[in-house]
């Protein structure tokens, strides 16, 4: 018999990102728009999911200087993500 999926709950709540990371990645959105089209104009970096995403991207549509510019953000990131888990 196969194991049951955990189940995730709604409660957990996302984890705030640090003001300067927020900043940095903010920087970043700007500095490479073709890497995030999909992008609302009025989204807000707010939690560390979401500059997850930031690095995601600029790895997936950018170009060297944005994959770059996305390895010193996620280890920037990585960290902050070792101590909530």
């Amino acid at each position: 018999m196969a194991p049951e999926p955990q189940e995730t709950t709604e409660s957990e709540s996302p984890i705030p990102a640090p003001a300067g990371l927020i900043e940095r990645a903010c920087e970043l959105v700007r500095a490479h728009p073709e890497c995030f089209w999909f992008r609302h104009p009025e989204a807000r970096i707010r939690h560390l999911e979401d500059i997850r995403l930031v690095v995601e991207h600029l790895r997936e549509y950018g170009d060297r200087r944005a994959w770059w510019a996305a390895q010193d953000l996620h280890q920037c990131l990585s960290p902050l993500f070792k101590k909530t888990s």
